[in-house]
């Protein structure tokens, strides 16, 4: 590209330079042959010297533009090479996590009281850090803690790891399909922030999960 560049500012010089040359022997040659009293007036129109200058000037003007033309047009390419690498490198590192759940019936005579517990697991070898949960404010559930091992206090969840666990108490006399919305917060390793919503409804049919696409925080 950068040869191709180098002929066609070459051919546009030498193109002026040919033009304001071809422009000055003619005002050279029709003064000699132009009765002197229709000559060009130096005084007016200038003499070969300044048409030269004006030609030089306007091949010079007309090649940095296009130069910075060019160059403008690099540094939009190389910007959008660099955000297409910038993308690649994310996506190389992000976590991608899996959830699923289950319910269970632990509290004897509250009958209307489950407890719905969410395994989170990571897909891939990109660590997921600093792991936080913030539960939605609905009435019918609240997280609780039910010290199942150590690892239920991690904040960080790779692949072959166990899953971690979300432990929620749903309070709802309702017939209707029990919802449990919650976000989990989450970094890769080079820092960038993830928040993922996710979207938990229990009913008479089973449980359903449903994770929404991880954004950048």
């Amino acid at each position: 590209m950068g040869g191709i560049m180098k002929n066609e500012n070459l051919m546009l010089i030498l193109t002026g330079l040919m033009i304001t040359l071809g422009l000055c022997a003619l005002i050279y040659v029709a003064n000699d042959i132009i009765p002197e009293g229709q000559k060009f007036n130096s005084e007016i129109w200038g003499n070969i010297n300044d048409w030269m200058i004006y030609g030089l000037t306007l091949v010079t003007a007309v090649f940095l533009y296009k130069t910075l033309r060019s160059q403008m047009e690099v540094q939009k390419t190389q910007n959008e090479l660099f955000k297409i690498e910038s993308t690649r490198f994310k996506e190389s590192i992000k976590p991608l996590l899996k959830y699923s759940a289950s319910t269970d019936k632990m509290i004897p005579g509250e009958k209307h009281k489950k407890i719905l517990t969410v395994e989170v697991t990571n897909e891939t070898e990109n660590i997921a850090l600093k792991i936080s949960r913030i539960l939605s404010q609905d009435e019918r559930s609240k997280q609780i803690f039910i010290p199942m091992s150590l690892d239920d206090r991690r904040d960080h969840l790779k692949k072959g790891d166990n899953p971690l666990l979300f432990h929620f108490l749903i309070d709802s006399k309702s017939p209707a399909s029990e919802w449990t919305v919650f976000e989990l917060n989450y970094e890769d390793i080079s820092g960038n922030k993830y928040k993922q919503r996710v979207i938990c409804i229990c009913d008479r049919f089973g449980i359903e999960i449903n994770p929404y696409l991880p954004e950048i925080v």
